[in-house]
């Protein structure tokens, strides 16, 4: 039975972690609120003190963190990850965080002779729970191919990308039409309820034509109960849309659209709703709207 290292007890971490461990894996995990190891409920796993004590004793560490900052602070530093990294490990990061980030990991994991892939998920918590998420990876092929097993017990659609920061990079043109999606069709229901018709009405319409989509078909209900339970935090959103621009910006690519959404959605950071669903954009909207 391999080891296998985790790092990042989220939301979407806890329901990974108990997917490897169920496909047969022995699991060592850290995370820095140690109360979360309770939510791991009775699977059998093993505690590291450190990050460094994880990549030690792991063939693979995977980490799934909230951003940058959070990834660069247990990777780096005497008891980081990278200090426990050497020949025949694999480092997993399977987090969103920015590209640049990313080549600048992957260079320093290979400096000590291991192997990197960037692999980051969509999909939902629930999704997460049956093991159903899609996974995209970058990195060198027979990386891949050796991680495959692992990333089979917690995804259902397993897509190898390219080179090395090509799984960051297409997670972050999901995200980007993700989140200009949400931010469009909020705004297109709120301008029809002005013009007079019922958004229950709309979406009837909406879900049965050619403006029909996922996030239509997943937020709906959002909208309709004016609830927003978070699967994936607006903050979230608004931080990957944020690294498209930063790597746009540095590769002089005129993006459009993504710039105005990272502006609506920090707005919606700004005025508390943060850690709602991403989908609350609607809530930001709609207070704006019935204001004017």
């Amino acid at each position: 039975m391999e080891n296998v290292g985790f790092i990042g007890l989220g939301k979407m971490g806890i329901p990974m972690i108990k997917n490897i461990q169920k496909a047969g894996y022995n699991v060592i995990v850290f995370n820095r609120s140690k109360e979360k190891y309770n939510l791991l409920g009775d699977i059998e796993f093993k505690i590291a003190k450190t990050p460094r004590e994880v990549a030690e004793n792991s063939k693979v560490t995977i980490t799934m963190l909230t951003d940058s900052e959070a990834v660069r602070s247990l990777f780096q530093g005497p008891d980081g990850i990278l200090s426990g990294l050497g020949p025949g490990k694999i480092y997993i990061d399977m987090s969103t965080i920015s590209p640049i980030v990313t080549e600048e990991i992957a260079k320093m994991v290979e400096g000590k002779g291991a192997e990197f892939l960037d692999a980051p998920v969509t999909g939902s918590v629930p999704a997460a729970e049956k093991g159903e998420l899609t996974i995209m990876v970058g990195g060198k092929l027979d990386t891949f191919e050796k991680a495959k097993k692992i990333f089979s017990a917690m995804g259902k659609n397993i897509i190898y990308i390219g080179p090395t920061g090509s799984g960051i990079k297409m997670k972050m043109i999901n995200n980007i039409i993700l989140g200009v999606n949400m931010l469009i069709l909020s705004e297109a229901i709120k301008f029809g309820e002005f013009l007079g018709i019922n958004p229950e009405i709309q979406i009837k319409v909406l879900s049965t034509g050619s403006a029909s989509s996922k996030v239509l078909e997943l937020k709906k209900n959002n909208i309709l109960k004016n609830e927003f339970e978070p699967l994936f935090n607006l903050e979230h959103e608004r931080k990957d849309i944020s690294y498209a621009t930063e790597l746009a910006r540095r590769l002089t690519f005129p993006l459009i659209l993504t710039p105005l959404a990272e502006q609506v959605y920090t707005m919606g950071v700004n005025a508390g709703l943060g850690k709602l669903d991403f989908s609350a954009i609607y809530r930001l909207l709609s207070n704006l709207m019935d204001k004017s």
